[in-house]
């Protein structure tokens, strides 16, 4: 009698295809939680380290070992370039500059287009529904980002603006070396329709490196009510963290033990007094680090609205904007400030939720 040809064959192929998918499923999700819990794990060491004077020399060591080469080259760089333009308007004991109208030179020309850009896209950013995970939709409430990496292409005076001796002085004199240009964009802050303080509304320090330099320029007038930019110098911080720190020991392992810190807790520190927020008409901003100094922002009232400019230079290597750096392969330090960018062309930004 002839036997059946296939029949017991086809169920073990489906049998071995679904084995297959399911194994790729399942490697796919344990990458997935293992880049989450990698860098859950680099911010804790980030947020700690800063704290000792062990921790800051493990961390100095850390960003040259990451990639000699390209440390040798910063550092080098910027000694040349900060005898040109010296700088010390950034101050490195409490890590921030106040910024006066018109004190950045070609400030007035990027506020306009920054503006024209903003009306342009405002009906989209008003209608749009946000991410879909609860995490960034948290944010998005109430923080969204305007520009994405076709905008600066399309208008390359943005980076530019960025990297102008009178802006890029500021940030390599601070830091001491050549950074890493890793944010250009438009912020928006809305009112999310609660009191409560949430996500970056409350004050914390900021992930990213040992230090870094983010420069928030107002785009039009922002008093109280608009939810100021505000934060406390970085020598008051390190006080108040080590205060805070003791007082939380027996919680120690919470998620706002990381780096974020309740109003309530900085008032019993005597912190609330010390802190600054940035009001002024528009052109006034602050360059500060954040990494150094807590912060917080967008605690925008009911009918009103706050829009900056935001740039961020980071002293270590993170995933952000993507540049054409080879607009300046023949500038070492603006090529230096921009190359790292091309990382960001399938990588993961700090802040998934503001990059559209």
């Amino acid at each position: 009698m002839a036997q059946p040809t296939g029949s017991s064959t086809a169920p073990r192929r489906n049998f071995a295809h679904s084995l297959f998918w399911y194994s790729v499923n399942m490697m796919s999700r344990t990458l997935r939680h293992a880049t989450k819990n990698t860098n859950r794990f680099r911010r804790h060491v980030y947020h700690r380290a800063r704290y000792t004077s062990a921790g800051r020399a493990m961390l100095a060591v850390s960003d040259v070992a990451a990639s000699p080469r390209d440390a040798i080259q910063r550092k080098s760089a910027v000694v040349a370039y900060n005898r040109r333009h010296p700088n010390t308007r950034m101050n490195r004991q409490d890590g921030y500059a106040i910024v006066q109208p018109r004190s950045l030179p070609g400030s007035d020309e990027i506020i306009a287009l920054s503006l024209r850009l903003f009306e342009e896209k405002k009906r989209r950013l008003e209608a749009a529904i946000g991410p879909d995970t609860e995490l960034h939709a948290k944010k998005w409430a109430f923080l969204r980002s305007v520009l994405n990496n076709q905008d600066l292409a399309q208008h390359p005076q943005l980076v530019d603006f960025a990297l102008s001796d009178g802006l890029l002085s500021l940030v390599t004199n601070y830091l001491g070396t050549i950074p890493h240009l890793n944010r250009v964009d438009l912020l928006y802050s809305v009112s999310h329709g609660g009191e409560e303080a949430i996500s970056s509304q409350i004050y914390h320090l900021d992930p990213e490196g040992r230090r870094q330099a983010k420069l928030f320029l107002n785009l039009r007038d922002i008093g109280p009510d608009e939810g100021p930019f505000t934060f406390i110098p970085a020598a008051a911080t390190s006080q108040l963290i080590n205060v805070m720190k003791r007082r939380r020991a027996s919680d120690d392992e919470s998620e706002l033990a990381m780096g974020r810190y309740l109003d309530e807790e900085l008032a019993q520190a005597g912190g609330l007094d010390k802190s600054i927020s940035v009001m002024g008409p528009a052109g006034s901003g602050v360059l500060v680090d954040t990494s150094r100094c807590l912060h917080c922002g967008s605690r925008v009232k009911p009918g009103t609205y706050r829009l900056c400019l935001y740039i961020q230079y980071c002293s270590s290597r993170e995933h952000g904007n993507l540049f054409d750096y080879s607009r300046h392969a023949a500038d070492p330090v603006r090529y230096l400030a921009t190359s790292n960018s091309r990382r960001s062309a399938n990588g993961q930004v700090a802040a998934p939720h503001q990059m559209s």
